[in-house]
């Protein structure tokens, strides 16, 4: 347990590393936001690494203790990731959704559940290749960390891909569901290897995976509805920020207290804030909205950029937790490395073509294997898939751990950089109608944008 001065240094040095990798990209190579903090990050941690090895760069004890102490799966989990997608779900509103709420449904369950067996299968006959005794179960496991596309990568990256309206509020929806539901199967698989990994009924799975989903659906919707009461009936514009704020880390404490998925109720909670709000602006009360949305959002639009540019430079500086496992050979980790993010493309692959079947109408007139190839190539990863893999160090074996670890980093890595970097291009190759070739300016989210699409 860190004290404040210890919390204080740790916020400081991230603080300190974003703007000053935030600066040297926008002078220099003028990489997106989050990509550039990533990449910065990783070539920051190779020359420490480098420099260390050499004696040529000698990182204070303390420093270096107060990294290895510090908790990623605590800082996402329990820290930052329940502001993050509230702050992304309070720009869509329910009926945003509505024209493809099978397809996003089916996306997020469906896809999530096939990608999750697909890698895992893939995972255990790599086992079995590289001699390492991989259970299937264990596979499955992994198959869960790696399934969900990253809903901040999504709200973040694609937003300034150039894509239109539609296709990405389906990539945003889908993303900011399957997180719930991927922590959902993940937790339930947890949970039945540390107590009954030899006897697994599929009926209970379905059970307790539903039991966590609809719980905290229910506990986002009740917590949202009471809060959002003094929101809409305070006078002070702060004392609405302030409930907002109390909204999601309320539901989010008490999901965690009762079981259910966290992550969906402060989805749940950020998309009723903006449909009220939405609601609200109907009803003519101008000197709401024009005061209090400003505020509201611009607050919110500043928590998230902080907390993106803190999360995506540690995925980057995480690099270091690898480096650490002595246990692995480089050519071990190649042949995982690749093999992960081969055995990612083809899950992901089956998992887009499976909810593609449930629907007929189609975003931007593409067709289904086109659209199944972009949906793929736009599943990025991200810090959630690396905090899920970081809190089983205590469950697996030293052997599989690393090996896990090893293969979600490298998953999140390409992800994050190549596929992020390249996704408009493939959005404009493969969507060959010139009409949905313009970027649409409402998906892309300045600093203190004030998200006009909960004001429609």
């Amino acid at each position: 347990m860190f004290n404040f001065d210890e919390l204080l240094i740790l916020f400081s040095g991230l603080l300190l590393l974003v703007v000053v990798f935030s600066f040297i990209n926008e002078k220099t190579i003028k990489l997106p936001y989050e990509i550039g903090l990533v990449v910065f990050g990783f070539a920051f941690t190779v020359m420490v690494i480098c420099g260390r090895t050499m004696n040529v760069v000698q990182i204070p004890e303390e420093f270096y203790n107060l990294y290895r102490e510090f908790n990623f799966n605590d800082f996402l989990f329990h820290g930052v990731l329940c502001f993050m997608l509230f702050s992304g779900a309070s720009r869509i509103k329910f009926s945003d959704f509505s024209k493809d709420k099978y397809l996003i449904g089916s996306m997020a369950i469906a896809s999530t559940i096939v990608s999750t067996m697909i890698y895992g299968l893939l995972l255990w006959g790599l086992g079995f290749i590289i001699h390492v005794n991989i259970s299937l179960f264990k596979a499955l496991i992994l198959g869960s960390i790696v399934a969900p596309t990253d809903p901040i990568s999504a709200m973040s990256i694609l937003a300034k891909a150039g894509l239109s309206k539609r296709l990405g509020l389906i990539i945003e929806g889908e993303a900011l569901f399957n997180d719930g539901v991927a922590v959902a199967i993940f937790a339930t698989l947890i949970s039945i290897l540390k107590h009954t990994s030899g006897d697994i009924s599929i009926i209970s799975f379905i059970i307790e995976l539903s039991a966590e989903v609809l719980g905290a659906a229910l506990i986002g919707f009740v917590i949202s509805f009471l809060f959002f009461e003094i929101f809409k009936r305070s006078k002070d514009p702060y004392i609405k920020i302030f409930s907002s704020i109390l909204t999601v880390m309320i539901a989010y404490l008490i999901c965690n207290y009762l079981g259910f998925s966290g992550p969906i109720a402060a989805v749940i909670c950020g998309l009723h804030y903006a449909t009220g709000i939405s609601r609200i602006q109907k009803q003519n009360r101008c000197e709401l909205i024009h005061e209090v949305r400003e505020l509201f959002y611009s607050f919110w639009s500043v928590i998230d950029s902080l907390l993106n540019g803190m999360l995506f430079l540690l995925v980057g500086l995480l690099f270091i937790s690898i480096r650490n496992f002595n246990t692995l050979p480089i050519t071990m980790i190649i042949i995982i490395g690749s093999g992960a993010i081969f055995f990612n493309t083809v899950s992901r692959m089956a998992g887009v073509s499976t909810a593609l079947l449930f629907t007929r109408n189609l975003p931007d007139g593409m067709k289904r294997m086109k659209l199944a190839a972009f949906l793929t190539w736009g599943g990025l990863k991200g810090g959630l898939c690396l905090a899920l893999i970081m809190g089983t160090n205590n469950v697996l074996s030293s052997q599989i751990y690393n090996l896990f670890l090893v293969s979600t980093y490298a998953i999140v890595l390409f992800t994050t950089v190549f596929q992020g970097l390249t996704v408009g291009k493939a959005y404009k190759m493969l969507n060959n109608k010139k009409e949905f070739r313009l970027a649409d300016k409402s998906l892309k989210k300045p600093l203190f944008a004030t998200a006009d699409r909960a004001d429609r």
